[in-house]
């Protein structure tokens, strides 16, 4: 699929594609796409009978799961039953059978919110950690400084994003042409030396202490709403429209309260917000939202110390109008799930935004424009037990903003449809 890799040349991507730099059917062929997996930041896998099939492509999958690889899956041809490996069912797709081009929109828009993602986390790393950077990969900054005046925003910072564009053998038969294959590559292994990337808590909160003592308010039957698709027996047990500018029930880091709504900016610590308040099983938070263009933004709660072998995290990312999974379990990153549904998130639109916990480790996200809530995403997960029984804090934080929020409601319910 060229044009997947054109299209992305032209967005400012170096590509690689094996059969222009090897030799199919050589020791070197299959070192070298065994080399592109291991340096690639992502891997792009398109689906088709003939990939399904395809013994190589499995193993592929396998290699880039096995070093943690984020796989953008992309359906090409045949039905989902036709196309669609066992391993990959639960994650979602960008479809091209039926508009290419607004699949490949799609894709590219999903791919520079991840590489975006990325370059923020790297630029969040304790400056320590920088400093060790730098002393070990000083060939790397002086190449990635050299490119500074290309065209794409990606070569701005200290390591260069490529995409090296696969095309594998088709079958076992060992007819050569494309698997449908490509990932999304660092372009030399020096950068291999960068330590894993990270998000840290917001400077000066590195262990908040929250309670589960309800702020005192009459729990409410709510009336149905766009809530009663996903939960039963919702009782409202706080509220909170920003009229107060003290901020009652929060902590403020960098945030302002102001004509009844509360308003972040962003700023290089992510610096929000963190209600004083926990959340426990069969609790959620219930939270309207709207955003400038050009935002980058999370909402999660999480539970522990940052960085450490227990921590947890739960949430969204909102950047590019893409809306991602935000999860942390202990020192990994393992969210980036796009979130399914039909709704298009647009700059300047109020939205509403679902995090509740289940019980036995479960979390449920839904996310609608309480204006026209017929179009909605929606994201369930289950963790192991560690994940239950345990006291969450509930965070909004901004990298650029601004970003607007109002009409906070915690709630409680009886279970999950």
């Amino acid at each position: 699929m060229r044009k997947i890799a054109f299209r992305l040349r032209d967005q400012g991507f170096k590509v690689w594609v094996d059969n222009e730099k090897l030799i199919p059917g050589t020791s070197a062929w299959e070192e070298g796409i065994e080399n592109a997996i291991k340096n690639a930041l992502a891997v792009i896998v398109i689906l088709s009978p003939d990939s399904k099939s395809s013994e190589w492509v499995r193993r592929e999958i396998t290699y880039a799961d096995q070093f943690q690889k984020r796989v953008f899956p992309v359906l090409a041809k045949g039905s989902e039953e036709m196309s669609l490996p066992i391993r990959l069912v639960t994650r979602q797709y960008v479809d091209l059978r039926t508009d290419e081009e607004a699949g490949l929109e799609t894709l590219s828009a999903a791919i520079r919110f991840y590489v975006e993602e990325k370059q923020t986390l790297e630029m969040r790393r304790p400056q320590q950690e920088q400093k060790v950077v730098a002393a070990t990969s000083s060939t790397q900054s002086t190449s990635a400084a050299s490119n500074k005046s290309g065209s794409s925003k990606y070569w701005i910072l200290p390591v260069g994003i490529f995409l090296a564009f696969c095309a594998l053998a088709a079958a076992a038969l060992g007819i050569f042409g494309f698997r449908f294959f490509s990932s999304l590559a660092a372009p030399t292994p020096t950068e291999l030396v960068i330590p894993a990337l990270t998000t840290p808590k917001p400077s000066g909160n590195i262990s908040p202490t929250v309670t589960n003592t309800s702020i005192p308010i009459e729990p409410t039957v709510l009336p149905a709403d766009k809530l009663s698709e996903y939960l039963d027996g919702v009782q409202a047990l706080d509220s909170d429209t920003f009229d107060d500018p003290s901020g009652r029930g929060w902590v403020i880091q960098d945030a302002t309260i102001t004509n009844g709504v509360m308003r972040i900016d962003g700023n290089a610590n992510w610096d929000g917000a963190f209600r004083s308040q926990g959340v426990i099983e069969h609790e959620g938070i219930v939270m309207d939202f709207s955003y400038a263009s050009g935002s980058l933004f999370e909402i999660f709660v999480d539970q522990g110390v940052y960085d450490s072998d227990t921590y947890k995290r739960f949430g969204v990312y909102i950047g590019g109008n893409t809306v991602e999974t935000n999860v942390w379990e202990g020192r990994n990153n393992i969210g980036g799930t796009i979130l399914s549904g039909d709704l298009t998130l647009e700059p300047e639109t109020t939205y509403t935004l679902l995090i509740s916990i289940l019980p036995d480790g479960g979390f449920l996200l839904a996310l609608w424009n309480p204006q026209d809530p017929v179009k909605a995403l929606n994201h369930r997960a289950t963790f192991d037990l560690t994940w239950s029984n345990v006291t969450w804090t509930f965070y909004l934080q901004a990298n650029r903003g601004p970003v607007i929020f109002d009409n906070f409601r915690k709630i409680a319910f009886d279970g999950a449809k």
